[in-house]
């Protein structure tokens, strides 16, 4: 039984101001009055926006203002004056911490966070309560452009959510009572956790589901072998991973909603967004502003696939400049007579994920790994490879190596998280690899056909 949407919305916005965060409310309302200005009114405030970060940066970013001296720059008066920096790499991000903070941080607010993305490589950073409030504000924009969704509409996450794994979750869950949100742990997928995931969303009848595309994949295909179907959902928002067109189509038709892809990462909060109703990834241009570099670092054309460099603008306290992501898509042009005045761009390339097996065909996200590893800062890169069904070899790199206690407690978190006794070997390396793209999946599996789908069909 749901709460009825307005006493939801109420409960939440209540909720906010008794934590701190009444500041999303506003932030909010800002978002949507900017979907209806003129494109170039909203290009010409990011840039604006652009503007000032970059001079804040110099003013009060000791590792910028150094970059911008040695350059004779102090500000820029064009997008394009913003190809004389260079590029913000992981490794950068990871020897400069000090000198990347802004001296007026609000240093009563920041949180570090923790990324080893798609690439597996650890990054840290620090956030302030600005930067906090701003994506919160653009998460509800995105859900509301999933299918008329509105605050107060029965949402449920499906996530591997830090939220399961800290101490503030009694408060979160009284929240989620009184506003029609559920939330549940997607690290493991056993074949029985897909089933108890389906009964409760059966059971709850969400507007809304925000997960992983893989785990959503693999619950649309229980409902299919079971033939069931999930009362008033309207749609699914697929995050973290891309949805290919078949997978895409599976979930869609399976589940009988409309399927959204978003993009982003932890670094920067929300990079891109579908169209409400369909269409191209729309540039959240109130969050981030977005390079498409081709192989010589020079802008790629419309429709040109390149590489994704973002700057955040909502982040004074450790603003990302050109921050390299890795990641592939392209620029498209502008429609005339799209519903919202963003810029737009292709879905993202190469994130998607290999799954690990369990011998029992459990499911394991790769997701899982890249929580474990973030939590040892040895660690600068790792990928974990099954060949075989009952054992996992991890290709890692620690620059100063890995002593026995941490080696024994990433085998018992592994052992433990994935519900199964892995033989699990390390394989130290000296350097990081090489790789054409730059690009490397965290988890790869070389199980053989055969076999794989053995697993996945044993009961």
């Amino acid at each position: 039984m749901h709460v009825p949407r307005k006493l939801a919305s109420r409960a939440y916005w209540q909720s906010q101001r008794m934590r701190g965060r009444s500041a999303v409310h506003r932030r909010l309302e800002e978002l949507r009055a900017n979907q209806h200005l003129p494109a170039e009114v909203v290009d010409a405030r990011q840039f604006e926006k652009l503007q000032s970060v970059v001079a804040h940066a110099y003013r009060t970013v000791p590792y910028y203002r150094q970059v911008m001296d040695k350059r004779g720059m102090r500000e820029i008066t064009s997008p394009s004056d913003l190809r004389e920096l260079p590029l913000l790499t992981r490794d950068v991000l990871a020897r400069e911490q000090a000198g990347l903070l802004s001296e007026t941080a609000d240093r009563a607010t920041l949180q570090a966070n923790y990324s080893s993305g798609s690439t597996g490589r650890r990054a840290e950073f620090r956030q302030d309560l600005d930067f906090r409030m701003w994506m919160r504000a653009h998460q509800l924009r995105t859900y509301e452009w999933c299918a008329g969704w509105q605050l107060g509409d029965p949402f449920v996450l499906l996530w591997g959510s830090e939220i399961y794994w800290s101490f503030k979750q009694t408060m979160d869950r009284l929240e989620n009572l009184a506003t029609n949100r559920r939330e549940f742990n997607t690290f493991r997928l056993s074949p029985e956790l897909i089933t108890t995931f389906l009964n409760k969303l059966v059971e709850f009848e969400p507007a809304l589901i925000s997960t992983y595309s893989n785990a959503m994949h693999l619950i649309a295909k229980g409902a299919e072998r079971l033939g069931r179907t999930i009362p008033g959902l309207q749609a699914v928002q697929g995050t973290s991973e891309p949805l290919p067109p078949a997978l895409r189509a599976r979930i869609g038709d399976v589940l009988g909603c409309q399927v959204y892809d978003k993009y982003g990462m932890r670094e920067t909060n929300i990079i891109a967004h579908e169209q409400p109703g369909g269409g191209p990834m729309l540039i959240q241009s109130e969050n981030v502003y977005v390079e498409f570099l081709d192989d010589d670092g020079e802008p790629c054309a419309p429709g040109q696939t390149g590489r994704i460099v973002v700057t955040t603008l909502n982040n004074r306290s450790m603003p990302l400049l050109r921050y390299e992501t890795s990641d592939l898509a392209a620029p498209l042009l502008r429609d005339p007579a799209a519903p919202l005045p963003y810029p737009a761009m292709t879905t993202v390339a190469g994130r998607l994920q290999d799954l690990i097996l369990t011998p029992s065909g459990d499911h394991v996200d790769a997701y899982l790994f890249s929580y474990l590893f973030m939590r040892f800062p040895e660690v600068d890169w790792f990928q974990v490879v099954q060949r075989e069904p009952d054992r996992l070899d991890i290709r890692i790199y620690a620059p100063g190596g890995l002593g026995n206690r941490t080696t024994a407690e990433l085998v018992d978190r592994i052992q433990h998280h994935t519900g199964y006794p892995f033989d699990i070997a390390f394989e130290p390396l000296e350097r990081m690899p090489e790789s054409s793209t730059g690009k490397f999946r965290l988890c790869v599996s070389e199980l053989d056909p055969a076999t794989r789908k053995g697993l996945l069909t044993r009961d």
